[in-house]
């Protein structure tokens, strides 16, 4: 079915069709915090997205996620920031391409590789880091999950 979301590069639905993931992948590096927390806000106030569980920023060196309350303000900081340079490493690797070098579609390809294994796989391995604990959460709500890339764009 295809979804009427556009501004957004994945849309997430669980095993009842539930959206519960909005996620956008960025190849700009250097981001901060307060640079994700602008971005969500600006693609909060200026698309038609749906509310999700979980929306995520993912760079090549960063991934920001923030588990969204219904009330929540669009302009707060992410709840979790990790090192997104670890769990994308076997991704660049199987690519053939250097984090700081790769192109917007080429890494929307590897989170969409990425989120699918996700969903996929029952079990995705995590290098146990003190701040994957999110990243464990996020994994369990995308079992068996249908991913759609730019959808509608």
């Amino acid at each position: 079915m295809p979804s009427l979301h556009s501004g957004i590069d994945f849309v997430a639905y669980d095993r009842d069709g539930r959206v519960v993931l909005l996620a956008e992948a960025k190849t700009r590096l250097g981001t901060s915090g307060d640079w994700a927390a602008r971005l969500r806000r600006n693609m909060l106030s200026h698309g038609t997205l749906p509310w999700a569980k979980y929306f995520l920023i993912a760079t090549p060196e960063r991934m920001y996620l923030w588990r969204q309350e219904r009330s929540n303000p669009a302009d707060v900081p992410p709840e979790f920031t990790i090192d997104a340079a670890n769990v994308f490493r076997p991704y660049f690797q199987k690519l053939h391409q250097e984090p700081s070098k790769i192109g917007p579609e080429a890494f929307e390809l590897l989170v969409l590789t990425w989120l699918t294994d996700i969903a996929r796989s029952g079990e995705y391995k995590l290098k146990q880091e003190p701040s994957s604990v999110w990243l464990s959460e996020l994994t369990g709500s995308l079992q068996q999950a249908r991913i759609e890339m730019n959808p509608m764009q």
